[in-house]
């Protein structure tokens, strides 16, 4: 099982916005392939797979505002 973490966008970012997510439970994903994006207060950042599998679980909602190492997804990897 591969958990996507929210990743560490500078020494000052702390919380970032989800802003949308390209995926749902479900669905099949190869490495690379983009799953959510979120917003901090200087950038956006689109947040990848780093493996081939299918999306187990969602933990973290559209529009909902999360820190920084956060898993807010699971991948079951083949």
């Amino acid at each position: 099982m591969l958990e996507v973490r929210i990743p560490k966008m500078g020494a000052s970012t702390v919380d970032v916005d989800l802003t949308k997510w390209h995926v749902s439970v479900g669905s099949s994903v190869v490495a690379g392939q983009i799953l959510a994006e979120i917003e901090s207060e200087k950038t956006n950042i689109e947040i990848e797979a780093e493996a081939a599998g299918v999306v187990d679980e969602i933990l973290v909602e559209e529009g909902a505002v999360t820190e920084v190492g956060t898993v807010i997804c699971r991948i079951k990897t083949e």
